[in-house]
């Protein structure tokens, strides 16, 4: 029985692992300007930073664009991406631990 639980487990965490990876990148294709964000515990940063928050665990911080004139991370990119977070945390709440403390980039240099 032991290793039928252990088959079932990791088979929900590559599932959880999946759903993140293609909802993270359904995110980058809608927002082709998103360079990067990351996802934080509101309760770990300093008060004066700029933050959305997602739930009352989860802000997302660092939000960073691609540059060109004019273009600034402002509210309506912050609220595409917790809307994002939301619907993939509705879908999949095991991913909650997945998210948290990291950084999500389109690309690493």
């Amino acid at each position: 029985m032991r290793a039928l639980e252990s088959t079932t487990y990791e088979t929900e965490g590559e599932s959880a692992i999946a759903a993140l990876i293609m909802g993270l990148a359904a995110l980058f294709r809608r927002l082709p300007m998103l360079s990067g964000f990351s996802v934080q515990d509101p309760a770990m940063l300093d008060p004066d930073r700029d933050v959305a928050p997602v739930d009352a665990d989860l802000c997302i911080a660092d939000v960073t664009l691609h540059p060109w004139p004019g273009l600034q991370a402002g509210p309506a990119v912050c609220e595409e991406i917790v809307s994002a977070m939301l619907e993939l945390l509705e879908e999949h709440p095991e991913v909650r631990e997945l998210l948290r403390g990291y950084t999500f980039a389109r690309t690493f240099h």
